[in-house]
């Protein structure tokens, strides 16, 4: 599965909000008032999924679409999948390369998302 097969264009908001200056936190409060919510935590033990206020990953579900966002520090990167599991998969790669990029512990030693599948996925308290 390619997450590209399922990009969407983004709702105009999240670049004005950027260009007028508006923080990440500023972005969080108002991506709210359009049904997006910000996810903090990803994976088998909740870790940091971006690094508010500079990368943050949305969810918005509606009329059977499934949509997530991210945001990292002013670009914006939207999709809109047919169900749950193929949003999951999308932040699951999301996360994992996020993880690689800084270099965190948990995903140490892996070189691909298939190595990553027993910690990856939605997380559960």
């Amino acid at each position: 599965m390619s997450k590209e097969q399922f990009r969407a264009q983004p709702e105009a908001f999240w670049g004005t909000l950027h260009a007028e200056g508006y923080s990440g936190y500023d972005i969080m409060e108002y991506a709210q008032t359009k049904r997006w919510q910000a996810i903090p935590d990803w994976g088998k033990e909740g870790w940091n999924l971006g690094e508010w206020p500079l990368a943050i990953v949305f969810f918005r579900s509606q009329a059977g679409c499934y949509e997530v966002a991210q945001y990292v520090e002013g670009d914006i990167e939207v999709y809109a999948c047919p169900s749950p599991e193929i949003r999951d998969r999308i932040v699951d790669e999301i996360a994992f390369d996020d993880w690689k990029a800084r270099g965190e512990s948990w995903v140490a030693g892996m070189e691909s998302i298939e190595q990553a599948q027993e910690i990856l996925g939605p997380y559960k308290r």
